[in-house]
């Protein structure tokens, strides 16, 4: 079943998020079992939302990919992000 999931950074900005997306090559290299992803910013704080396939293949990319991109983008003001998981009753899109 697909999750939704929301991560809720304290001190990222979008120019992070931006510098992080270079250093994954993404979406050009686009993870396996994400569905759908957004970003953007909600009191000057970064907020992204996420649809994937299963919490497993988040997790997966997280450790495998995510976290040393991070590190190599924005160094050791790398965070923790806030995480809302919803299990998703539907999902639909156009096309």
């Amino acid at each position: 079943m697909a999750v939704g999931l929301r991560l809720s950074f304290s001190t990222l900005t979008l120019d992070d998020y931006d510098a992080v997306c270079e250093a994954l090559n993404f979406p050009g290299d686009w993870p396996d079992g994400l569905v759908a992803h957004g970003s953007h910013e909600a009191d000057g704080h970064l907020v992204v939302n996420d649809v994937w396939e299963s919490r497993g293949q988040f997790d997966r990319f997280v450790q495998e990919r995510l976290q040393g991109a991070m590190g190599q983008a924005i160094g050791d003001r790398a965070e923790e992000p806030e995480v809302v998981e919803r299990e998703l009753h539907t999902f639909y899109t156009r096309g």
